[in-house]
Protein backbone atom coordinates (compact mmCIF):
# COMPACT_ATOMS: atom_id res chain seq x y z
CA UNK A 1 0.00 0.00 0.00
CA UNK A 2 3.00 2.26 0.66
CA UNK A 3 4.68 1.79 -2.38
CA UNK A 4 1.56 2.26 -4.13
CA UNK A 5 0.65 5.73 -2.59
CA UNK A 6 4.15 6.79 -3.21
CA UNK A 7 3.93 6.03 -7.00
CA UNK A 8 0.28 7.19 -6.91
CA UNK A 9 1.68 10.83 -5.15
CA UNK A 10 4.68 11.09 -8.04
CA UNK A 11 2.41 10.55 -10.87
CA UNK A 12 0.02 13.27 -9.51
CA UNK A 13 3.38 15.69 -8.91
CA UNK A 14 4.23 15.33 -12.38
CA UNK A 15 0.12 15.50 -13.41
CA UNK A 16 0.13 19.19 -11.68
CA UNK A 17 3.90 20.05 -13.49
CA UNK A 18 2.67 19.28 -16.85
CA UNK A 19 -0.62 21.31 -16.07
CA UNK A 20 1.22 24.22 -14.81
CA UNK A 21 3.78 23.90 -18.02
CA UNK A 22 0.94 24.10 -20.06
CA UNK A 23 -1.18 27.03 -17.94
CA UNK A 24 2.36 29.05 -18.99
CA UNK A 25 4.23 31.39 -16.91
CA UNK A 26 3.33 34.97 -15.20
CA UNK A 27 6.56 36.22 -14.58
CA UNK A 28 9.69 35.91 -15.56
CA UNK A 29 12.94 35.40 -13.10
CA UNK A 30 16.73 35.31 -14.53
CA UNK A 31 18.23 31.94 -13.40
CA UNK A 32 20.77 29.72 -14.98
CA UNK A 33 20.67 26.05 -16.53
CA UNK A 34 23.81 25.40 -15.67
CA UNK A 35 23.06 26.39 -11.88
CA UNK A 36 20.19 24.19 -12.25
CA UNK A 37 22.11 21.03 -13.84
CA UNK A 38 24.51 21.23 -10.89
CA UNK A 39 22.38 21.20 -8.17
CA UNK A 40 20.03 18.28 -9.72
CA UNK A 41 23.66 16.59 -10.00
CA UNK A 42 23.89 14.98 -6.35
CA UNK A 43 20.72 13.16 -5.91
CA UNK A 44 21.34 12.04 -10.25
CA UNK A 45 24.91 10.70 -9.24
CA UNK A 46 23.55 8.72 -6.17
CA UNK A 47 21.16 7.56 -9.23
CA UNK A 48 23.72 6.41 -11.35
CA UNK A 49 25.60 5.15 -9.22
CA UNK A 50 22.99 3.00 -8.01
CA UNK A 51 21.91 1.61 -11.63
CA UNK A 52 25.90 1.07 -12.71
CA UNK A 53 25.68 4.24 -14.86
CA UNK A 54 28.31 6.89 -15.48
CA UNK A 55 27.12 10.23 -15.52
CA UNK A 56 29.11 13.28 -17.24
CA UNK A 57 28.36 16.95 -16.57
CA UNK A 58 29.63 19.79 -19.05
CA UNK A 59 28.42 22.44 -17.63
CA UNK A 60 29.13 26.47 -19.31
CA UNK A 61 26.45 29.67 -18.05
CA UNK A 62 23.24 29.15 -19.80
CA UNK A 63 21.50 32.36 -18.34
CA UNK A 64 17.83 32.07 -19.15
CA UNK A 65 14.73 34.22 -17.73
CA UNK A 66 11.41 32.18 -16.64
CA UNK A 67 10.40 30.74 -13.99
CA UNK A 68 13.38 28.67 -12.20
CA UNK A 69 11.12 26.15 -10.37
CA UNK A 70 9.65 24.62 -13.60
CA UNK A 71 13.29 25.09 -15.51
CA UNK A 72 13.96 22.79 -12.42
CA UNK A 73 11.66 20.16 -13.46
CA UNK A 74 12.86 20.52 -16.98
CA UNK A 75 16.24 19.53 -15.72
CA UNK A 76 15.02 16.91 -13.45
CA UNK A 77 12.96 15.61 -16.03
CA UNK A 78 15.51 15.14 -18.67
CA UNK A 79 18.11 14.06 -17.12
CA UNK A 80 16.01 11.65 -14.91
CA UNK A 81 14.99 9.77 -18.33
CA UNK A 82 18.63 9.29 -19.48
CA UNK A 83 19.18 7.47 -16.20
CA UNK A 84 16.33 5.80 -16.31
CA UNK A 85 15.63 4.32 -19.63
CA UNK A 86 19.42 3.40 -20.06
CA UNK A 87 21.36 0.02 -20.03
CA UNK A 88 23.00 -1.72 -17.54
CA UNK A 89 27.19 -0.22 -17.57
CA UNK A 90 25.87 2.85 -19.90
CA UNK A 91 26.54 6.25 -19.54
CA UNK A 92 24.61 9.21 -19.67
CA UNK A 93 25.81 13.06 -20.40
CA UNK A 94 23.83 16.19 -19.38
CA UNK A 95 25.62 19.75 -20.72
CA UNK A 96 24.81 23.43 -21.20
CA UNK A 97 25.27 26.60 -22.98
CA UNK A 98 23.90 29.24 -25.02
CA UNK A 99 23.31 29.14 -28.68
CA UNK A 100 21.99 32.05 -30.82
CA UNK A 101 21.22 34.06 -27.90
CA UNK A 102 19.11 30.88 -26.04
CA UNK A 103 20.13 28.95 -23.26
CA UNK A 104 20.54 25.34 -23.73
CA UNK A 105 20.41 22.16 -21.90
CA UNK A 106 21.45 18.84 -24.05
CA UNK A 107 20.64 15.68 -22.32
CA UNK A 108 22.47 12.38 -24.36
CA UNK A 109 22.19 9.00 -23.40
CA UNK A 110 22.99 5.21 -24.17
CA UNK A 111 20.20 2.95 -23.87
CA UNK A 112 17.79 0.90 -25.64
CA UNK A 113 16.97 1.29 -29.70
CA UNK A 114 14.31 4.24 -30.51
CA UNK A 115 13.16 3.90 -33.59
CA UNK A 116 13.32 7.27 -35.28
CA UNK A 117 9.87 7.36 -36.48
CA UNK A 118 8.54 6.87 -32.83
CA UNK A 119 11.08 9.69 -31.26
CA UNK A 120 7.77 12.08 -31.58
CA UNK A 121 5.46 9.88 -30.17
CA UNK A 122 7.51 9.76 -26.76
CA UNK A 123 6.61 13.28 -26.14
CA UNK A 124 2.58 12.33 -25.62
CA UNK A 125 1.88 11.46 -22.31
CA UNK A 126 2.07 8.49 -21.19
CA UNK A 127 4.15 7.08 -23.86
CA UNK A 128 6.71 4.50 -23.65
CA UNK A 129 8.05 2.19 -25.80
CA UNK A 130 8.61 -1.30 -25.59
CA UNK A 131 8.93 -3.18 -22.42
CA UNK A 132 12.57 -1.92 -21.62
CA UNK A 133 11.05 1.28 -21.32
CA UNK A 134 7.32 0.59 -19.20
CA UNK A 135 9.27 1.09 -16.30
CA UNK A 136 11.44 -2.04 -15.36
CA UNK A 137 14.21 0.40 -16.31
CA UNK A 138 12.91 3.64 -14.32
CA UNK A 139 10.80 2.61 -11.03
CA UNK A 140 7.65 4.92 -11.05
CA UNK A 141 7.70 6.17 -14.60
CA UNK A 142 4.73 7.51 -15.97
CA UNK A 143 5.47 8.26 -19.41
CA UNK A 144 4.56 11.90 -18.42
CA UNK A 145 9.00 13.38 -18.65
CA UNK A 146 9.22 14.53 -22.02
CA UNK A 147 5.83 15.68 -21.71
CA UNK A 148 6.59 17.92 -19.35
CA UNK A 149 9.70 18.94 -20.22
CA UNK A 150 8.13 20.33 -23.71
CA UNK A 151 4.84 21.85 -21.55
CA UNK A 152 7.86 23.71 -19.51
CA UNK A 153 9.79 24.67 -22.70
CA UNK A 154 6.64 25.87 -24.38
CA UNK A 155 5.29 27.81 -21.59
CA UNK A 156 8.84 30.18 -21.70
CA UNK A 157 8.76 30.49 -25.17
CA UNK A 158 11.00 27.45 -26.27
CA UNK A 159 10.99 24.31 -27.40
CA UNK A 160 12.41 20.95 -26.78
CA UNK A 161 13.91 18.11 -29.60
CA UNK A 162 14.90 14.96 -29.69
CA UNK A 163 16.81 12.53 -31.85
CA UNK A 164 17.35 8.78 -31.43
CA UNK A 165 21.10 7.55 -31.28
CA UNK A 166 22.26 5.43 -34.11
CA UNK A 167 23.19 2.81 -31.54
CA UNK A 168 20.35 3.32 -28.64
CA UNK A 169 19.31 6.09 -26.59
CA UNK A 170 18.28 9.55 -27.06
CA UNK A 171 19.44 13.06 -27.76
CA UNK A 172 17.54 15.96 -26.12
CA UNK A 173 17.76 19.43 -26.14
CA UNK A 174 16.16 22.14 -24.68
CA UNK A 175 16.57 25.86 -25.29
CA UNK A 176 14.90 28.40 -23.23
CA UNK A 177 15.38 32.00 -24.17
CA UNK A 178 18.14 33.93 -23.10
CA UNK A 179 18.65 36.85 -20.56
Amino acid sequence: MLALGTRTERMIDALLTLATGERGIDRREPFDLAELARQAAGPLRADAAARGLRLTLRLEPAPAAGDPRLAESLVANLAGNALGHNLPGGWAEVSTGTHGGQAVLTVRNSGPQVPPDQVERLFEPFQRLGASRTGSGQAGGHGLGLAIARAIADAHGGQVTAAARPGGGLDVSASLPGR
